[in-house]
């Protein structure tokens, strides 16, 4: 009962401060809202909320989960490149293969670098590529075609080619 006269019914759901913690960064791994639901218990049922009760009392924490994480990571990222102190809570990196490594992905991800693609062959597979000028394999074709023509023209008239 709500403890009010002439109003019955249950108390409005009160998210507590873990519940919105735990949404926020559920929402910001990328977890369906539908999977989020199971999670969060209300106290006063015992039972997982439904979508539509998820989305009105944790409007903000899905709204600036994912955004917030990608704020921290990123600020992570780029203090470990530069090898400047790190957010509070984290731990510097100190391996400079790592932070490399990171600066790499950082590069790729966020300013759209890339790596250049080789078509190599890692393997000898059967011999060398010949390379044929478009030129030179044109005229051995029309060659061939000049050559097979005087052969039937020969043949029709009797003569022979060879000679």
């Amino acid at each position: 009962m709500s403890g009010v006269a002439g109003r019955s019914g249950r108390k409005t759901f009160v998210p507590t401060p873990e519940q919105r913690n735990n949404v926020k960064i559920l929402t910001a791994l990328g977890i369906p809202q539908q999977q989020i639901c199971r999670l969060v218990i209300n106290q006063q049922t015992g039972k997982p909320l439904d979508e539509k009760s998820l989305r009105k009392h944790f409007e903000r924490e899905i709204a600036t989960g994912a955004t917030e994480l990608f704020a921290r990571m990123g600020n992570f990222i780029v203090a470990n490149i530069f090898g400047m102190a790190t957010p509070a809570g984290t731990v510097a990196i100190d391996n400079q293969h790592v932070r490399g490594t990171l600066a790499i992905f950082f590069a790729k991800t966020r300013m759209g670098w890339k790596e250049t693609v080789a078509d190599r062959h890692k393997e000898h597979v059967g011999g060398p590529i010949e390379y044929q000028d478009t030129k030179d394999a044109r005229q051995r074709n029309l060659d061939m075609i000049n050559e097979i023509a005087q052969r039937l023209n020969a043949g029709k008239t009797g003569e022979s080619s060879e000679g």
